[in-house]
């Protein structure tokens, strides 16, 4: 059983609907066994796309997949909550990324582990933390909340009123 940490995003429509509504879909797997799921926090967009505030959120399952199989999950997923065509780092209604895979570092022509750029993002970083505090990159070995520590740039706005859970 493989620990996976999910970086889970809305900024377009009902962005709790659509949290919830991944959050669901990922429960109803019989492989996937949801361990913990963290607040949920108003963030800033990444990137230079003028757009709407995130509500983000990780979520720590256990499974049997393969990190293969864990991207065409969360993909298939996306679909089935009703996320649509968009630009790179554009609104989406629901976006799954793969974050961390236990210590696995692991690249092919779909994904890439741990996920680019995750250690620049305080909006995945946080929740991470809030979840297991004891989480290193598995590239550095250094703890994540030091990675924090030292970001120059920050999203995170505030923790946001509702639970995924």
């Amino acid at each position: 059983m493989s620990r996976v940490f999910l970086s889970l995003g809305s900024n377009k429509g009902e962005r709790e609907e659509y949290l919830k509504n991944a959050l669901v879909a990922l429960e109803c797997n019989p492989k996937v066994n949801i361990i913990a799921v963290s607040s949920v926090y108003e963030t800033k967009p990444y990137g230079d796309i003028p757009q709407k505030n995130y509500f983000n959120g990780v979520v720590l399952i256990e499974t049997e997949y393969s990190p293969d199989e864990i991207y065409f999950l969360i993909k298939k997923i996306e679909k089935e909550v009703g996320r649509t065509a968009s630009v790179k780092w554009g609104e989406r209604e629901i976006d799954i990324d793969i974050i961390l895979i236990d210590s696995l570092i692991f690249e092919n022509k779909n994904i890439t582990i741990p996920h680019k750029e995750y250690d620049l993002r305080d909006f995945v970083l946080v929740p991470i933390c809030e979840i297991d505090s004891h989480v290193t990159d598995p590239k550095t070995g250094i703890k994540l909340e030091d990675i924090i520590k030292s970001l120059n740039k920050k999203y995170i706005i505030d923790k946001v009123n509702f639970t995924l859970n």
